[in-house]
């Protein structure tokens, strides 16, 4: 068994001290200036100065006011309420046999973010088969992609020879695209974000495992991306459901295009927190878009490649208008 540290207590050790004040108390922010949802550049001013009306003005969010108190230096005073809510849990130990005791208070615990690192199993093994970097994605899926592809185009090569078949491939394939779009929407709606009963350890666990942790610690870059086995499981029973909606010759390059769907779903989810997209850009949208979800409209903004199904459902949201370009 290996012991997890509090993060908190190695967040700035690698990095310039960005210090700024806030109602009497001191917080060095270095680290948060990459995730600041308003960008480095509307914090930057503020070195070595106080905050507080600026953060008032803005009307920040619970989330927002949460995980300031991540970055509050040593010796300070203490908001005991919001200490006691970490106190429910033991950072040093696995997390996942601990949520499911929280019963009433999970709701609350995992809608507060915190930046820390965060350990799931007592298992090395366990543990690190749930962690994935980003490039594991790519190799794992583009693989399994082609050779849906490869496979579709075995059972129907004939056909995809006279031409007719290879219009029919395309649209198969565009068809597992559109379906890859659904589900995004869908399971981050209605499976991710369910509210789990208050009385069920395992449902708490179960929602915890498949998305309240990247909504608990929201730049654990290991913690971002699904793992490939569970997420193979998944894959085998779509495209056992594929198989059975669909005519065989269809099966395989729909399940192609889903693949890709979701490569590019998970890598795009992932740059959306790390990456530094430019002003006027489709990904730099869709950052904003993003951060709105994780730290102000839990219940909406459910897209993350696209707003297309927010907008059918009515869950989008509008952002406002900035008066300067953001640069994270």
């Amino acid at each position: 068994m290996m012991a997890v540290s509090n993060g908190n207590a190695t967040t700035h050790a690698t990095e310039e001290k960005f210090i700024i004040k806030h109602e009497g108390e001191t917080y060095d922010i270095a680290r948060f200036l990459k995730f600041h949802p308003g960008g480095r550049n509307s914090v930057s001013p503020y070195k070595g100065l106080s905050i507080t009306k600026k953060f008032h003005d803005i009307n920040h969010s619970a989330a927002a006011t949460y995980l300031m108190r991540e970055y509050r230096l040593h010796g300070m005073s203490q908001n005991s309420a919001v200490e006691d809510l970490e106190k429910l849990v033991d950072w040093s130990k696995p997390m996942l046999s601990q949520v499911g005791k929280l019963g009433p208070c999970y709701e609350e615990w995992v809608s507060s973010p915190v930046d820390r690192r965060l350990r799931l199993f007592y298992s090395d093994i366990a543990e690190n088969m749930s962690m994935t970097p980003w490039y594991l994605i790519p190799i794992v899926w583009i693989p399994v992609c082609i050779f849906f592809i490869y496979r579709g185009w075995l059972m129907n090569q004939q056909a995809i020879n006279d031409g007719v078949g290879l219009l029919w491939a395309v649209c198969s394939f565009l068809t597992g695209i559109i379906m890859w779009s659904i589900l995004e929407y869908s399971l981050h709606r209605w499976v991710f974000h369910m509210q789990p009963p208050a009385t069920s350890p395992f449902l708490i666990m179960f929602h915890f495992l498949m998305h309240g942790l990247h909504h608990k610690v929201p730049f654990d870059d290991r913690r971002l991306l699904f793992p490939p086995i569970p997420a193979a499981i998944i894959a085998a029973i779509l495209y056992s459901m594929y198989a059975i909606i669909f005519p065989s010759w269809m099966v395989s390059f729909t399940a192609g295009g889903t693949v890709l769907g979701y490569t590019v779903y998970d890598l795009l989810h992932y740059y959306l927190h790390y990456g530094s997209p430019k002003d006027g850009s489709y990904l730099y949208y869709m950052k904003r878009y993003h951060n709105q979800h994780h730290f102000t409209h839990h219940e909406s903004a459910f897209g993350i490649s696209s707003t297309f199904w927010d907008k059918i459902f009515g869950t989008e949201i509008v952002l406002r208008k900035l008066s300067r370009a953001l640069k994270w």
